[in-house]
């Protein structure tokens, strides 16, 4: 894959097609009989993967799927224990094996339209179900490098519509000049240095798979032989006491992943509460038991625990199927408005809770993690019928590591076909 390259960065006309005029060569290609296809290769927050052009891609799912998976480098089909994906741009944990699709979007509501493609490094199948919070932070960036938005003096805001859950997220970066340049004066928990700052806000972030705050009607839930709070903002997940599983809460993500048979014990308690919640897999039919022991996406799952600190819970969190370097920013959204829900699991176990008036606020929720300390800011008011959440903020840095082709050495007649059209 080349580095990045001193001409201008590519830009889309108003009709969303990025034109070979303006690209040069920056379009799918064949060269020395190989398919090559335009990648960016970025982090956001602390997950790392790539973010596509729509236009770039062949409209036939299958072709997509195989495009994704080769520059990856998971398996072709089926599973494949151990797979290191030393032939893609996977890196093994789940949180560097992120694939945005960037497009116009159908309304006016937003300025770019998200699609995300969750991978897994030892399996063929892609979640398309889900959105990811840290890798989101990329996607400004990706927008004002590319030409979709145009930046302005002082901030630039980037509205973007997420195709997996319906979740618009307001996107904004510091542009002091109004031209692409975005100052590196940011520093997050579990990423050295400093870099490009993000700050992220959801807009109406509950029930993003389910449609409920509280997707089993209550807040609390005996699964399994444990009490549970099941809950859905950003993203359904299921929290519980770290003690209920055997652990202090204080665990590094090693000692976690070490423990087999607390993974055989959460799946068991996932699995159970993802029938009680009703998830449903992206066509709309439910999922079932064996769709949920498999998932590498949903529902998430949050060991807790008192802090020790100034913040005000401690978190251990599963993506489902491994424990998560730090706190995923969507499963912070979630944790952040479970404390703040009379009932939960969360709310009991928290410490220094803001109380909530029955106007509109914001009201920051502090979540210590192995990395550090992630704080999301609320938009909530009490009302009668219960807790009431407009918006949940948080802040991420991005970066841009790479942009270039990808050959695809082993590509099928089709896809192949496709690159030679351009």
């Amino acid at each position: 894959m080349s580095s990045l390259a001193p001409s201008p960065p590519p830009r889309p006309t108003s009709s969303g097609k990025l034109p070979a005029e303006e690209l040069r060569d920056f379009v799918p290609r064949i060269s020395g009989g190989i398919p090559q296809f335009p990648v960016y290769y970025m982090r956001g927050g602390t997950s790392t993967g790539i973010v596509l052009w729509h236009e770039h891609l062949p409209e036939d799912q299958a072709l997509k799927e195989e495009l994704i998976r080769s520059i990856m480098g998971v398996p072709a089909c089926g599973e494949t224990r151990g797979n290191k994906q030393t032939t893609g741009l996977g890196r093994g944990a789940p949180t560097s094996n992120k694939v945005f699709i960037v497009s116009r979007p159908s309304s006016g509501d937003a300025d770019i339209a998200s699609t995300l493609a969750q991978l897994a490094a030892d399996k063929s199948a892609i979640d398309w179900s889900v959105n990811c919070g840290n890798m989101s932070a990329a996607l400004p960036m990706y927008a004002i490098e590319t030409g979709l938005i145009q930046p302005v003096a002082e901030r630039t805001v980037v509205r973007i519509f997420n195709t997996n859950t319906g979740v618009t997220t307001d996107a904004s970066v510091r542009t002091p000049d109004g031209s692409s340049f975005i100052p590196a004066d940011t520093e997050i928990p579990g990423v050295m240095g400093r870099f490009p700052g993000v700050e992220l806000t959801l807009r109406h972030p509950v029930g993003a798979k389910t449609g409920k705050l509280l997707p089993t009607g209550q807040a609390r839930d005996e699964v399994c032989g444990v009490t549970v709070s099941c809950v859905d903002v950003a993203v359904p997940m299921v929290i519980l006491r770290a003690e209920d599983v055997g652990k202090s809460g204080q665990e590094s993500p090693d000692e976690l992943a070490r423990d087999p048979k607390l993974k055989e014990r959460l799946r068991e308690i996932w699995v159970a509460a993802g029938l009680k919640m009703a998830l449903r897999r992206r066509g709309g039919a439910l999922m079932s038991a064996n769709d949920l022991a498999h998932s590498e996406t949903v529902p998430k799952v949050c060991l807790i625990s008192k802090a020790d600190d100034e913040a005000n819970i401690s978190a251990r969190y599963f993506t489902p199927q491994a424990p998560h370097s730090s706190l995923a920013v969507t499963g912070g959204c979630c944790l952040a408005v479970a404390c703040l829900v009379p009932g939960t699991i969360a709310h009991d176990i928290a410490r220094g809770l803001p109380t909530i008036g029955e106007s509109s606020g914001v009201y920051t929720v502090a979540m210590r993690n192995p990395a550090g300390i992630l704080r999301a800011r609320i938009g909530a008011a009490s009302t009668s019928a219960g807790l009431r959440v407009t918006s949940v903020a948080y802040e991420r840095s991005a970066q841009l590591f790479l942009r270039g082709h990808f050959p695809i050495y082993a590509s099928s007649d089709a896809l192949r076909a496709f690159a030679a059209s351009w």
